[in-house]
């Protein structure tokens, strides 16, 4: 016999899971919308207070690049990237696209692994300035999620490696 109120449990579950899915990949997506337009006030609203943004050779694709890792902490640091001049030289000819991700939620955190690129035109072409690895951190906040660390690595670096590594095999 079916035990039809356990088989609406489990399928409500699943759901859940399918949704918070969702929206964790719409939140990334929404992100990377907000600081391509400049909309720094939607940007940070999809972080936490204490978000933060570990961002290895931020100036990549540029004529003096280096090497050092820029690391944010809170709503006003990452603020002050957004607005520097480095990342508003950007704005409004860039695009910053995500995916393929792997996700994995826990109960009220979560954390999705994979690819982001960021293009950049230049009159009429495009170029890509950089490919990179992402580790994202989540957690939710009353009904809705939000970002808690990211960590962004150029494909090729040791610590990118790492960050696949551990999505690959975290099972």
């Amino acid at each position: 016999m079916i035990d039809s109120a356990a088989t609406v449990t489990a399928l409500e579950q699943r759901l859940l899971k399918a949704e918070d899915e969702l929206a964790l990949r719409n939140l990334m997506v929404r992100y990377g919308l907000a600081v391509d337009c400049a909309d720094i006030a939607a940007a940070l609203a999809c972080h936490t207070n204490d978000a933060v943004y570990i961002v290895s050779s931020p100036k990549l694709g540029r004529d003096d690049c280096d090497s050092n890792d820029l690391k944010m902490e809170g709503h006003q640091a990452i603020a002050d990237m957004l607005n520097s001049e480095m990342h508003q030289s950007l704005v409004p000819n860039c695009a910053h696209t995500v995916g393929p991700y792997t996700i994995e939620i826990n109960g009220d955190t979560a954390r999705a692994t994979g690819y982001s690129r960021l293009y950049h035109r230049e009159t009429d072409d495009f170029k890509l300035m950089r490919v990179s690895i992402n580790e994202w951190q989540f957690v939710r906040h009353e009904k809705s999620w939000l970002i808690s660390c990211r960590e962004s690595r150029v494909v090729g670096e040791s610590e990118a490696q790492t960050l696949l590594l551990n999505a690959a095999f975290s099972h």
